[in-house]
């Protein structure tokens, strides 16, 4: 009691003392606060229950009683004035049920009896109220004696009164509630556990400690919501129109507050819906265990809201949830907390920011400034509020809208690899050992980031070790040869959406020596004069390797002419809104610094075509003032000197090529593929090249690129062949380095002193 005195605010302690003149359960205490305080705050009827002068009674939830001697020192503490007008504060009391009562639905069961003074040992009485409030609320109101008055205590017949406290007494059969006013708009905030609470008291206070201090910080008056108690948490309902964004951001801050301090707390769910008869939104996958003991859920308009807010600063990063349909935006949102340290500040070793193959969600309030992505090596995927999962295209991420946020997902394309031994059965006694290599990448990325796929070496794995066994028990174990061709014939779908998966399994019996495992080597696991010992064709990019079609300044300058076409091909109907549909703006055209990568961004688009034909005309314009790449003649030369087939796989069109290249003759047996009709097949696509390789009967494997740029490196690794770099800056050595080439040398000499060495 005295520590109470101390550490108690003015208003609280002022309340906890004419609480002792009434029933110390939770909805008769709201009443009492709204009787005695002009204006009532949640936060002080919340010290005065976790001040510890209450402890659970039994009953339903939110009963308590003052530990034994509290009640005595709190009516002390009133005036005398105050302790002799019981009976005024029960008609204040009464007057607050008068005003709603047959209005709003009841929550709590009362009996009304003629004697608010009777000490027969009955429930005390908390409230007077009118014979026509009995009336209204469905009870039956007591015919006393004159002169006395009808009122309404807890001993009579039974009658819903306006609050949140079950009646401890007996009841009579509930009456049907009434709708209130604006029923199906009211909004709804859910506190929810997965445990009853009626076993955890020091759960049940914590709680509803917290839940007063979100409302109450979420500048909500005590007149714009209602709290209902449920056995496993609260139910808040709030008037229509109540200004939501404030509430969600109190909770995003003050969550999980007091209740990550009590061990064994269940897993909180705190969910806002748009009302009581709103579907609820699919159940957030649970989070990993002790990460988060908080998951808020928010309906698209509020999380609108939030996403265009300075809330959206902090380090709460939402996920969307979606329904079964694919192509539909997300039918909620949510939130784990609290949050990662460092989470949301997009750092790939964020815990919260990353998982296998994928980083975010992050939000951006513009996606023209992602700028885009590396061929090949990244992709992004955005979503919002009102939009599905899509995959960026850095041209017209808006379609031709105004910005605004987005939720965005960097997703990493570049291929992964495992090796791994297992022991598999036979149709006998016998066990098969086998050796497994399994190399995946994200082949759908909108599919990938949808599925949430985390582990996805484990699950790989796992599938293999559930389906191979069902193959090979088929099998003898003196048929290593049959149930090896059976395995990797019959593995079926593997269960990660969005992966390109090859996998190769190699058997042996158990008596002989185990299968050699393969192991992935790094970019620098060959020398260079290894690398092209080993091959016997060599491709070359022309752009870089061989000569210098652009510098960057006229790169940069053909990059504006094509998109000078692009907005001169404006649909009309843009025209006439004032839009440059398909016009990426200012901000737009920085992000472009190469011709190509304008044809590559438009590809898909109707003006693909004109832009090819623009850029086959410039590029043939600068074949004549075009350098050549020092020692790429006598490279090309000696490569074929040495028995290597020598060939040119490029973007640049295949006549620009032929007019730089035809007066040196060169001997290019694997031919020149330059870029055709088919705008699909750009690097990245890896079609190309294995079409260059096709009639020499050449596999993959043993090819080597020499490239330059990160869209080359992309297209050999998805075609399997191995990759040489030209990097003429150190920034560019770092990019290829990173997207694992297997070499990377500043220019051409490297690899004529290393062909050199295979005469």
């Amino acid at each position: 009691m005295l520590r109470f005195r101390a550490t108690a605010s003015r208003e609280a302690f002022r309340l906890a003392g004419h609480l002792a003149l009434a029933v110390p359960s939770v909805p008769v205490m709201r009443l009492v606060q709204r009787a005695v305080d002009r204006d009532p705050r949640p936060q002080h009827l919340a010290e005065v229950i976790l001040s510890g002068l209450l402890v659970t009674a039994p009953g339903p939830p939110g009963s308590y009683a003052f530990r034994p001697g509290v009640r005595d020192l709190l009516l002390r503490t009133l005036p005398r004035t105050a302790r002799g007008r019981t009976r005024e504060l029960l008609d204040r009391i009464g007057g607050s049920i008068d005003e709603r009562a047959g209005l709003a639905t009841g929550d709590f069961r009362a009996r009304a009896g003629d004697d608010p003074d009777r000490t027969d040992g009955a429930a005390p009485v908390f409230a007077t109220v009118s014979e026509e409030t009995v009336r209204r609320l469905g009870g039956t109101p007591v015919q006393p004696p004159p002169p006395p008055q009808p009122t309404a205590a807890p001993t009579g017949p039974a009658a819903p009164a306006h609050g949140l406290s079950p009646e401890r007494a007996a009841a009579a059969p509930p009456v049907p509630e009434s709708p209130g006013p604006g029923a199906g708009t009211e909004p709804v905030l859910l506190f929810e556990t997965g445990a009853d609470l009626s076993a955890r008291p020091e759960s049940r206070i914590t709680l509803e400690y917290v839940v007063h201090e979100v409302l109450a910080r979420g500048a909500l008056s005590p007149q714009q919501y209602e709290v209902r108690v449920r056995p496993n948490g609260y139910a808040v309902r709030m008037r229509p129109r109540a200004y939501l964004l404030p509430v969600l951001a109190a909770a995003l801050r003050g969550l999980p507050g007091p209740l990550a301090e009590l061990p064994g707390q269940p897993l909180l769910r705190v969910t806002f819906q748009d009302g009581p008869g709103s579907p609820a939104p699919p159940p957030p996958p649970p989070p990993a265990p002790d990460s988060a003991s908080v998951v808020l859920t928010v309906p698209p308009a509020l999380y609108a809201s939030f996403a265009g807010s300075s809330a959206a600063a902090g380090p709460h990063r939402f996920r969307p949830l979606f329904g079964d349909d694919p192509d539909a935006p997300p039918l909620a949102w949510y939130c784990p907390l609290p949050p990662s340290e460092g989470a949301g500040t997009g750092r790939p070793e964020d815990p919260a920011d990353a998982r296998d193959l994928v980083r975010g969600p992050f939000l951006t309030r513009d996606l023209r400034q992602l700028g885009i992505p590396a061929p090949g090596r990244t992709a992004i995927v955005h979503t919002g509020p009102d939009r599905p999962l899509t995959l960026l295209d850095p041209v017209s991420p808006y379609d031709g809208g105004p910005p605004r946020p987005a939720t965005c997902y960097e997703v990493d394309l570049t291929p992964r690899h495992a090796v791994h031994r297992m022991s598999l059965p036979s149709s006998g006694k016998g066990t098969f050992t086998a050796a497994v290599e399994l190399t995946w990448r994200v082949a759908d990325p909108v599919a990938f980031v949808r599925a949430e796929a985390a582990g996805v070496r484990e699950r790989l794995l796992a599938h293999l070790g559930e389906a191979a066994p069902r193959v090979t028990v088929h099998h003898s174990v003196r048929r290593a040869a049959g149930a090896q061709r059976a395995v990797n014939a019959q593995l079926g779908r593997w269960p990660v959406p969005g992966l390109a998966v090859s996998c190769t399994v190699t058997l042996a019996p158990e008596y002989a020596p185990p299968p050699e495992v393969p192991r992935p080597t790094g970019p620098a696991a060959r020398p260079l004069p290894e690398l092209i010992a080993a091959a016997d064709t060599v491709l070359f990019g022309f752009d870089g390797p061989l000569v210098r079609l652009f510098t960057a300044t006229t790169a940069r300058r053909a990059a504006l002419d094509l998109l000078a076409i692009v907005a001169e091909h404006r649909r009309p109907e843009d025209a006439l809104a004032g839009r440059p549909a398909g016009d990426p703006g200012p901000t737009g055209r920085e992000l472009f610094v190469h011709p190509l990568d304008v044809l590559r961004a438009f590809a898909r688009d109707r003006l693909g075509p004109v832009l090819r034909d623009r850029l086959d005309r410039l590029e043939l314009d600068a074949v004549p003032d075009a350098p050549r790449t020092h020692h790429s003649i006598v490279v090309v030369r000696t490569l074929h000197e040495s028995g290597r087939r020598v060939g040119v796989v490029t973007d640049v069109c295949a006549a620009a090529v032929d007019r730089c290249l035809e007066s040196y003759r060169l001997p290019l047996t694997a031919g020149v593929h330059g870029r055709d009709d088919d705008l699909g097949r750009l690097t990245p696509d890896p079609r190309r090249l294995l079409r260059a390789l096709r009639p020499l009967g050449t596999p993959a494997a043993g090819a080597v690129l020499i490239g330059s740029t990160p869209a080359e490196l992309a297209a050999a690794r998805a075609a399997g062949l191995r990759f040489v770099g030209l990097a003429r800056n150190p920034t560019v050595e770092q990019a290829l380095l990173d997207a694992g080439s297997d070499a990377v040398i500043p220019s051409l000499t490297p690899l004529l002193e290393a062909t050199r060495t295979l005469l």
